[in-house]
This record gives C-alpha cells, sequence and structure tokens, in this order.
C-alpha cells in the first residue's frame, strides 16, 4: 500500500509528463518551421535556373531582331510617306549699308512651299516571309497611289508678290523613308505625265524622297490655276507602313492580305474589316489634325517628322514563339512551387521524407521544359513543341518521383504538372482576360492546399507515430 501511494525515483509524475509532452510539441513545431522554410528556400534558389533560361529567350528574341533588321537591310526597312508638297522658289533683295554710308542690294532665293487642297492615298500591301537560318520575318510590297489636287498657289499670305515667284522652278516632292527599297515610281501632274528624280535637294523638306521638276506658268505674272496629281509607287518594306498626311482633308485606304492588323498613330481608323485573309481600313483627317500648316515660307517654318501626325499599320506577330516562351517561363516559379509543394504534402500524409537532392534534380527537370521548348519551338509549330515538351517533363518528374519517394507521390506529381501545363496553355491563348484567369487559377490552387492540408497536425511533424500520439 506504502509503495502505490510513494512513487520511486525513477517513476515519472504526471507533471514531468506534462512537461515532457510540451518540449515534444515545442520540438515539433520548429520542426515544421524548419521544414517549409526549406521548402520556400528551394523555391527561391530555382529562380536561378529559371532566370538563366529567361536570359537564353532573350538572347534568342535579340538575334532574331538582328536578322529582320539584316532582311530589313536588304529587303526595305519601316516604310513611311509623306507629301506630296509644292515647292517653289521666289527672289529677294537683301540690302544692307556699307561703312561708307552706301548701301548694297543681293538678290537671294527663298522657298515657298504648298500642300494639297484634297489628297487621296490607296494602299494596298502582300505579305511573304523570308528566312535565315531559322528564323522567319514578314515583309511586304506595297502598292501605293496618292492622287489629289492643288489649289493655285498664293503667295500673298507670306508677303511675297507673284512677280517674285520663279514659277517655272517648281518641284513637286514626296517623302520616302526606305527611298532604295522603291521598286518604281510615276508622276502625272498638270495634264502631263513627269520625270521622277532621284533624291531630294538641300532646300527640300524631306530628309529622303523623291521629286519631279513640275515647271508651271501663269497670266501676266499672275500665280498657276491649280492642278490635279496621280504619284504611283511600287516599294518593299518590313514590319510598318505609315503616311503622315499633309493637306487641307487627307482619305486613306489601307488594305491587305496580313490578318493581324496593328493600327499605329493617331488617329484611328474611321472604319476597318478585318478577315481571316485580310483586313481593310480607312481614314479621314483634316488639316487641323496634320500638325501642319497649309502654306509655309522655309524661313519661318521646318517641318518635324517626330511632331507630324502619322497613321498606319504594323505587322502584328501574335504567335512569336520568343514572347510565347517568356510568357510562359514568367510562370515558372508557379510551377516549380506547386510541384515542390505536392511532393511535401504527399510526404506529410504518408510520413516520406525527401533529400535535398532528390528536390534539385526535379528542379532540373522542371527548369529544362522551358529550354526544351524553346528550342523546339524555333523548329516546329508552337503548339506542338509545347505538347512533346509537356509529355517529355511530365514523364521524366512523374518518373523519377515514383521511383525515388513512392508511387503515389509520382502519380500525384505527374497529374499536377500535367494540369499545370494545360491550364498555362489555355492562358497562352488569352489576352483580354489572361490575368483574371491567372488570379483565379491561383486562387483554387490556395484552397485546394488549404483543404488537402486540413488536418495535418503540423506540431506532430517529425515524430514517429507512437511520440504523435502520446
Amino acid at each position: 500500500m506504502s509503495d502505490l501511494a510513494d512513487p520511486g525515483p525513477n517513476t515519472p509524475t504526471l507533471q514531468s509528463l506534462a512537461r515532457t509532452g510540451r518540449q515534444r510539441l515545442s520540438g515539433s513545431g520548429w520542426e515544421a518551421a524548419k521544414r517549409i522554410t526549406f521548402l520556400i528556400l528551394l523555391v527561391l534558389v530555382m529562380l536561378v535556373p529559371l532566370g538563366m533560361v529567361e536570359g537564353v529567350i532573350q538572347e534568342r528574341s535579340g538575334r532574331k531582331q538582328e536578322v529582320a533588321a539584316e532582311i530589313g537591310a536588304q529587303w526595305g526597312p519601316e516604310q513611311a510617306v509623306s507629301g506630296p508638297l509644292l515647292v517653289v522658289p521666289y527672289d529677294y533683295v537683301e540690302t544692307r549699308n556699307l561703312a561708307d554710308g552706301k548701301t548694297e542690294s543681293t538678290t537671294r532665293t527663298r522657298y515657298l512651299v504648298f500642300t494639297p487642297e484634297l489628297t487621296e492615298i490607296t494602299a494596298t500591301t502582300e505579305v511573304e516571309k523570308r528566312y535565315k537560318s531559322i528564323y522567319e520575318v514578314p515583309v511586304y510590297g506595297a502598292e501605293i497611289l496618292l492622287a489629289g489636287r492643288f489649289a493655285a498657289p498664293d503667295p500673298a499670305p507670306h508677303g511675297v508678290a507673284p512677280a517674285q515667284v520663279r514659277w517655272q522652278a517648281a518641284s513637286l516632292v514626296l517623302g520616302v523613308s526606305g527611298i532604295r527599297a522603291v521598286r518604281s515610281a510615276s508622276l502625272a501632274a498638270a495634264g502631263r505625265d513627269r520625270a521622277i528624280e532621284a533624291g531630294l535637294l538641300p532646300y527640300h523638306p524631306f530628309a529622303a524622297g523623291i521629286y519631279a521638276k513640275l515647271p508651271l506658268t501663269g497670266l501676266s505674272g499672275a500665280p498657276p490655276r491649280g492642278f490635279d496629281f496621280a504619284v504611283k509607287l511600287a516599294l518593299n518594306g518590313r514590319d510598318a507602313l505609315s503616311f503622315q498626311p499633309l493637306g487641307r482633308q487627307t482619305a486613306i485606304k489601307l488594305g491587305s492580305d496580313w490578318p493581324h492588323p496593328d493600327f499605329i498613330g493617331s488617329p484611328l481608323p474611321t472604319a476597318r474589316d478585318i478577315r481571316a485573309d485580310g483586313f481593310t481600313a480607312q481614314y479621314a483627317i483634316s488639316h487641323i489634325a496634320t500638325g501642319a500648316p497649309l502654306s509655309w515660307r522655309t524661313d519661318e517654318y521646318k517641318l518635324d517628322p517626330a511632331r507630324l501626325t502619322s497613321v498606319g499599320v504594323a505587322l502584328a506577330e501574335p504567335a512569336d514563339l520568343h514572347q510565347q516562351t517568356d510568357r510562359i517561363v514568367k510562370y515558372g516559379v508557379l510551377v516549380v512551387g506547386l510541384t515542390f509543394g505536392t511532393i511535401f504534402v504527399a510526404g506529410l500524409l504518408k510520413r516520406d521524407r525527401v533529400h535535398l537532392v532528390q528536390y534539385l534534380l526535379i528542379g532540373a527537370a522542371l527548369s529544362l521544359f522551358f529550354l526544351l521548348l524553346l528550342s523546339l519551338a524555333e523548329q516546329m509549330d508552337f503548339g506542338l513543341a509545347y505538347l512533346i515538351a509537356s509529355l517529355v517533363d511530365i514523364a521524366i518528374v512523374a518518373w523519377y518521383a515514383a521511383a525515388t519517394i513512392r508511387r503515389l507521390v509520382g502519380l500525384a506529381v505527374g497529374a499536377v504538372l500535367a494540369a499545370l501545363h494545360g491550364y498555362m496553355y489555355v492562358l497562352l491563348q488569352m489576352e483580354s482576360y489572361a490575368l483574371l484567369s491567372g488570379t483565379v487559377g491561383l486562387l483554387a490552387v490556395l484552397v485546394l492546399v488549404m483543404y488537402v492540408t486540413r488536418k495535418v497536425d503540423w506540431f506532430a511533424l517529425g515524430q514517429e507515430p507512437r511520440e504523435a500520439a502520446a
């Protein structure tokens, strides 16, 4: 009886058991914190190879831009057409006082510039692809017609008398940014065909383009009457075709067989029709929106192309493989985090321990998926390349997890990777709703993780089953 009432010195008391239980619970909580911190650090470490893959993508994209520039130098650059303008010289007398009280008069030449009363521009382009090495670059051939009418040029608002103007030395000028890519050019003005001259003269308003001598005559020294004009251009270019309208009223009609137009400049088209086999667009622009006066003296005003209204279309490439691969890499940390998280949670539920080397090897396989996708997409259709790279990635990771951890873990990881790759491909096809869909997907994943781990005893993490029960 006394033995039962008086425990020996080696018999644990209720207080000592409680103290031991609290220590074990405290140690278990620390073990859970260590494992979760370890998992987070692993995911952060995987940002290094993902960043290296992104660097490779940027390098390949830069190389493609270099190839596009090389093809553009041979085929034709981005083309911008400006004008046309009527340039007319006039004489004025400059007088200066000499030291002896006398005056000296010198006749000098200045220039007047007149814009059209009406310009109608019609441009059609045919797009083709040029190849160099493994890269393809879309280029176009354009047929352009600029037709309209110049009103009777009036020099009086600029303080110039009609008798001062040398109408016989007038010229019609058209700005063309890539003059070397012009295949043909012709001009009909004032009822006659005019000879096109290559290059521009120093007093012309544009940096590059073509011009034609256009002698004008008036009656008894009066300004000449208005005249019609029609300029036909055939030129090559790449990426974009734009126009800088100058004049009282300009109407532009664009058409192409390219189904992915990117309308550039301002204003936007007043009407457009985009189809699977091409597009058409129409503009109506008044002189108020052009950013330039209707006429001016070259000593008073200089054209600044950067401040002029410019409208046109660029050849957008919605399926650019480097852009799509770069977007996929942005989700790389999500792929790594969810894969590692799946292994971690499965290890908790089945009490499996996963070594650092196993995590690193699986992370390396996940990183190589993006590099494999890029290398395959440069050789074949992006959708097929994505399918092959995804299947290879899923097979390697699922097999390794099943062989080294547990078969059930391999199946779970394979299922998660398959769902992730499918979901990312769907996000690639979205533009307006990509952010919304991505956010909803992350929310769904968070809820799923919370549901799966709702019964995990984090304080018992790292203990043997008997210790946890005690």
